[in-house]
């Protein structure tokens, strides 16, 4: 099957590495003779209003053969697919991904290439849509609903990128490629001044309340955070959501849980909850930072219904 691709490329994704390989991929377009429209993402949620605009404006018929391509990192894609997904089609538009971002942790939960070389490959020459599990969300205090493809957080990690994201050093150390350290330093400090908050789980007919969770994520795959391990059982095909929650650790218990983490133990641990279902409920009657794929939600209380469900994607990751 030929396709065009309707491409939305963000030159500020990777700090700054997708404009500046552009020239390259379209060179690479240009000699397989891809057919393709390039729009660029100048703001945030731009990325959103274009893949949007494009769904209303293509007829909603089996026979269109246009891909929706996002280049960029994991916030790129999530931005590509909520517009997607705003308007309600009968034909969905496929979706594909060129990660060049700084995470690029559904890459690394589809099996996309993380070599862009590579993972181009895998979508010019893909030949049919493959649907895999995207979450969705409900959240009824905000009245906000859409879709995530890797994870919603709430607690630690969201606070984390708030933080970073606020830092006046991370665009100096996002420009010289080491935009992973000013995580880390909001890392220490937001350990050291979150306290542990409310929260109750409802999965099915069973409801647990935890008095001091520290770090609660809802995820797709295996990966957060540019590939930690979080979900090590998770396949982004097997129709569940994987909820993991923390409470919060000392300092100690908190290294050691990171160790954990690095060998895929964690889950053994005490103050780690493990949870499988294709339906969740959070509550958290406390302001607290939340985070939809790495792109901040602010601090808000949270009333949020959680669920599963698949999307076309094209890319072929036997290639």
């Amino acid at each position: 099957m030929s396709v065009q691709f309707y491409i939305i490329l963000n030159e500020h994704a990777g700090s700054g590495h997708a404009g500046t390989l552009w020239p390259q991929i379209k060179e690479r377009l240009d000699a397989a003779s891809v057919s393709y429209q390039l729009v660029v993402s100048e703001y945030p949620r731009h990325t959103l209003l274009l893949s949007e605009q494009f769904a209303k404006q293509l007829p909603d018929s089996p026979h269109q053969d246009w891909v929706v391509l996002a280049v960029g990192g994991d916030g790129t894609l999530h931005e590509a697919i909520n517009g997607l997904t705003t308007i309600k089609r009968t034909h969905p538009i496929p979706v594909a991904y060129l990660p060049i971002g700084s995470g690029n942790d559904f890459a690394r939960g589809s099996g996309l290439s993380l070599d862009w070389h590579q993972a181009l490959n895998q979508i010019i020459h893909c030949t049919h849509v493959t649907n895999y599990d995207i979450g969705t969300y409900n959240e009824t205090i905000k009245q906000e609903r859409g879709v995530f493809t890797n994870n919603l957080g709430i607690g630690f990690d969201a606070a984390i990128i708030s933080q970073a994201n606020q830092s006046k050093a991370k665009v100096w150390l996002n420009k010289h490629h080491l935009g992973s350290l000013s995580y880390l330093a909001s890392a220490l400090s937001v350990y050291y001044n979150q306290t542990g908050f409310t929260l109750t789980v409802h999965v099915g007919n069973q409801r647990d309340m935890f008095p001091h969770a520290f770090l609660v994520t809802t995820t797709n795959h295996p990966y957060f955070g540019g590939g930690v391990g979080i979900a090590p059982g998770a396949t982004i095909d097997d129709h569940q959501l994987h909820l993991v929650v923390i409470e919060k650790p000392n300092f100690f218990k908190l290294v050691w849980l990171a160790l954990r983490l690095v060998f895929k133990r964690h889950l053994t641990s005490k103050a780690v909850h493990y949870y499988q279902a294709s339906k969740v409920h959070l509550t958290v009657p406390a302001i607290e930072y939340g985070q939809l794929d790495g792109e901040e939600m602010g601090g808000r209380f949270f009333d949020v219904y959680v669920g599963v469900t698949q999307y076309p994607f094209w890319f072929d990751i036997t290639l």
